[in-house]
């Protein structure tokens, strides 16, 4: 053809034998009062009952097989008592105007709902036929009296063989792309690939890399904290809009008072109590900082009581040490000098003892000795 090559159309094209009148796409809204009350769409071959109630014929018939009552109203029908609906009914829905259903292939014809089928069947350029010349289907504007389309046909023939992208070999069209899906040539991903795996390679590499890829055991680890965060995120967007609810911005609620006024008695306790528990929790935690900061310094000042301690048990010590080498001068010097006046030994002897006496105070068994405690140097 000078135009554009005989198509063959797919099984996606509607014919007068596959029509759906429930399908169709009407272009002025739908009268809710002209749809039956069963399956929600405009009527088809209406029927009317005894109690005035307007029905599909199929609809109808299927529901009295079920229930021998009306649907609408449940009093007791039987198949006798529903009849033709009057032909103005018929005549209101069969005239509205409905797009061709052949629209998404490209047809831009209109008709009424009951010319519809007629277009389908005679004039539809769109609708599938069988080819005069080799029996396959091709649209009706492509028909002519011998075969025009052989080299489409050619070019998607199931009978015909075509070499694998992958591996090159020859198959029958019919089974090329069954082949595809198992070709140990064609390139392929890592089944971890959505949690982060970068490797792509042969499909027959596939096997070792899974037993050497760590995202492969990885995987449902990663998965499971996925589908966690994702809960966490719904739950945190709960938790916001109660928290918007309960406590609404400035902007809200001024936006609110200008609006719709005073809020009800129970929002506004609510509101209260909220103030009230976040008072609360300030005084509290300004309590505990202050008892942190009370429990450092004491902490301080017990090191340094220990510390001072420590000083004045070490003075002691250096007293007492003191002491006795100043006891054991003293004492030198008095045998030196009683060695001196050795004839008069009983009264050196008893000034000796006096002296000492006058220079070392006298304790008492109870008195507390001061270097009691005292550490070895």
């Amino acid at each position: 053809m000078a135009g554009s090559s005989p198509m063959i159309m797919s099984s996606t094209s509607v014919s007068a034998s596959s029509l759906d009148l429930r399908a169709l796409t009407y272009l002025t809204p739908v009268d809710e009062n002209l749809c039956c009350p069963i399956c929600r769409s405009l009527l088809i071959d209406p029927q009317t009952t005894k109690c005035r109630h307007t029905f599909c014929s199929n609809c109808i018939a299927g529901a009295l097989e079920i229930s021998p009552t009306c649907p609408v109203d449940r009093n007791p029908l039987e198949r006798g008592d529903v009849s033709a609906a009057p032909i103005m009914i018929s005549n209101l829905v069969n005239d509205l105007v409905v797009l061709c259903p052949n629209t998404p292939l490209g047809c831009t014809a209109t008709r009424a709902r009951s010319l519809i089928e007629g277009h389908l069947k005679d004039e539809c350029g769109f609708v599938t036929v069988d080819c005069p010349g080799c029996e396959d289907k091709i649209l009706r504007r492509d028909l002519r009296e011998e075969c025009m389309h052989t080299e489409d046909h050619e070019s998607i023939c199931p009978q015909l063989t075509s070499s694998c992208q992958h591996c090159s070999s020859e198959f029958p069209r019919s089974e090329i792309s069954s082949h595809e899906l198992t070709c140990d040539e064609a390139i392929m991903v890592c089944d971890a690939c959505s949690v982060g795996c970068p490797w792509s390679g042969r499909r027959r590499e596939a096997t070792a890399h899974v037993l050497s890829c760590a995202f492969t055991y990885l995987r449902p680890l990663l998965h499971e904290h996925a589908s966690r965060i994702a809960a966490l995120e719904l739950e945190n967007k709960s938790l916001k809009k109660r928290i918007d609810i309960l406590m609404p911005t400035r902007r809200d609620s001024e936006r609110s008072e200008n609006s719709s006024g005073l809020l009800d008695e129970q929002t506004i306790q609510i509101l209260t109590e909220q103030e009230h528990i976040r008072s609360d929790l300030e005084r509290l935690f300004a309590a505990v900082a202050d008892m942190d900061m009370k429990q450092s310094l004491l902490t301080i000042h017990m090191s340094e009581n220990m510390r001072t301690r420590e000083e004045i048990t070490m003075i002691g010590a250096a007293v007492n040490n003191l002491r006795s080498q100043l006891l054991g001068l003293q004492l030198l010097t008095l045998r030196q000098q009683s060695g001196a006046g050795s004839p008069s030994s009983g009264s050196s002897g008893t000034s000796t003892r006096a002296a000492v006496g006058s220079i070392l105070p006298v304790r008492r068994m109870n008195e507390a000795i001061p270097g009691n405690d005292r550490v070895k140097l």
